[in-house]
């Protein structure tokens, strides 16, 4: 398949931006956790290398915008750097983070917002005539969700998700408003997430209320955005743009009832919806074209799921789905929300600490096969012969002890919960807690070894190869190197306590933590 795509290559890639506060109110800042800010050079290198012509970069408003004082100077230095570099960027100016003294329900949001839009904007075309991509708010239905439903994330709201949807709709419409007074060729791209809910076996009643979700819930910040829904916010189709989809793995669940917890299906389940319908629905709705915005896989899960998506989009793109590329997020392996030392590998890019704490950039050679083969079949024209394959790592062989300690967690609305418990000279004590169904991502450690002890509930705990079920106070040892994770396949919480030799933090970037985790 041979032909001239709207951002200069099939794939593209994105750096992590997440800047908001989470509910312990901590301010992330993940752009600055993967040093993409100090190495961006670096990484637009690498992108090309890969063949990559295009990446989602990150405005980070909570940075720039200090009382309504912006600071531009990164902002230009990015835009001349994909000048240079001959890379599109396709900017996000929210990113779920917003300046401390703004109020998303407050009419001073959105004009705070369009303020800094144009400024963004206007710094941008000072240093790159373009192409011009802008995303005005990452995530709309997520954020609603997360910061006006469940109080996950600032403004850390409850019961007012709609709420706080429309106002971000509607700030989402001023701020492209902006962009397009300084700059009126400028291309949107909004994002939301791409998602199927089902009725769980056995529960047809609950269908309706899946399908309910999925034509109603899942689309309505777009449909206000395209002036299809909520016309007074002053939404139309050219305020949607080109049409972002988020999808994931994850992205299928079944209702949870209190017989049956929450399970997320996986593209082998009969009743998994296949992507390509998936999209076909969408562009029925809003039209073309189309961008897989974000998606991506954890450890050795990644170059399965780059060849699944060349599949799925090449039957897309054979259907007559104006599908205009395949983003992969993120680009560089980023460190977790909940826990800032465990860097689940999902980047193109992982990274590894030198001893002056740069993260360096490494590839794991099975994605970058996988990639390359994805290219081969969609985008062939872009296939670098810049980049050698990495060495293979060996395999590692595991182990398991079992142990007896006690201990016990919090918990979130979203998946899993994290909290560090105490931290000696050389090991830390940490604790996650999990809903039902709830996983704990594959991910692995250099040098640092796991002691997971269940304290409550059930959980299949997974090392190297081997799944275990795991009984009350056992514990399983996680040696380093080995890729691991956890699930919660119960109908009641799990507490699974984790003792960590070496510190995570500190054998990753040879250092002490930051006092605040201990």
């Amino acid at each position: 398949m041979s032909r001239k795509w709207l951002f200069g290559s099939f794939f593209l890639g994105g750096f992590e931006a997440s800047s908001h506060r989470n509910a312990e109110g901590r301010r992330l800042d993940l752009i600055a956790a993967t040093q993409h800010d100090r190495m961006a050079a670096e990484d637009y290198d690498l992108c090309r290398s890969l063949g990559i012509r295009a990446v989602r970069e990150a405005a980070r408003w909570p940075q720039i915008d200090e009382n309504g004082r912006l600071r531009l100077e990164e902002v230009r230095y990015l835009a001349r750097l994909g000048r240079e570099k001959s890379i599109i960027q396709i900017w996000d100016l929210m990113h779920y983070g917003y300046p401390d003294d703004l109020d998303p329900f407050a009419p001073e949001f959105r004009s705070r917002f369009a303020a800094y839009a144009r400024a963004v904007t206007l710094a941008v075309i000072e240093e790159n005539a373009g192409p011009l991509y802008f995303t005005p708010i990452n995530e709309i239905s997520y954020n609603a969700w997360a910061g006006g439903e469940v109080g996950y994330m600032a403004p850390f709201g409850k019961g007012r998700g709609r709420d706080l949807k429309r106002a971000l709709v509607q700030a989402s419409i001023e701020a492209s408003n902006a962009v397009w007074e300084v700059a009126p060729h400028a291309n949107l791209l909004n994002v939301d997430p791409l998602v199927r809910v089902h009725a769980p076996a056995g529960r047809p009643d609950l269908a309706a209320r899946a399908d309910d979700f999925n034509s109603s819930v899942v689309t309505e910040a777009f449909d206000m955005l395209a002036g299809r829904r909520d016309p007074e916010l002053g939404g139309s189709r050219a305020h949607l743009g080109i049409v972002g989809l988020n999808y994931y793995a994850c992205n299928q669940w079944t209702i949870a009832t209190p017989e049956q917890p929450q399970s997320f299906l996986n593209w082998h389940d009969p009743r998994w919806i296949p992507l390509p319908v998936l999209l076909q629905e969408v562009e029925e709705r809003y039209g073309g074209p189309i961008v897989i915005a974000e998606t991506g896989a954890a450890g050795e899960q990644r170059a399965e799921w780059v060849a699944h998506l060349a599949t799925e989009a090449r039957k897309a793109i054979q259907y007559g789905v104006d599908l205009q590329g395949v983003c992969w997020y993120p680009l560089v392996t980023s460190p977790d929300w909940e826990d800032p030392t465990a860097f689940f590998e999902g980047g193109l890019f992982d990274v590894i600490p030198e001893a002056d704490g740069r993260l360096r950039r490494v590839l794991e050679r099975s994605v970058v096969v996988a990639l390359r083969g994805a290219q081969a079949e969609l985008d062939p024209e872009n296939m670098s012969s810049e980049i050698s394959l990495p060495e293979a790592h060996p395999k590692t062989q595991t182990g398991a002890k079992v142990l007896q300690p006690t201990k016990q967690a919090r918990f979130k609305p979203d998946n899993f919960s994290y909290q560090v418990l105490a931290a000696g000279e050389s090991l830390s004590i940490e604790v996650y807690g999990l809903e039902p169904g709830a996983s704990v991502t594959s991910h692995r450690h250099h040098s640092t070894e796991h002691a997971l002890t269940l304290l409550q509930g059930e959980v299949r705990v997974r090392v190297g190869d081997k799944w275990m079920e795991m009984q009350r106070n056992e514990t399983v040892l996680v040696p380093a190197w080995s890729y691991h994770s956890l699930h919660n396949p119960g109908t009641e919480r799990a507490i699974v306590q984790q003792v960590s030799s070496p510190k995570p933090w500190d054998a990753r970037f040879q250092g002490p933590h930051p006092p605040r985790l201990g």
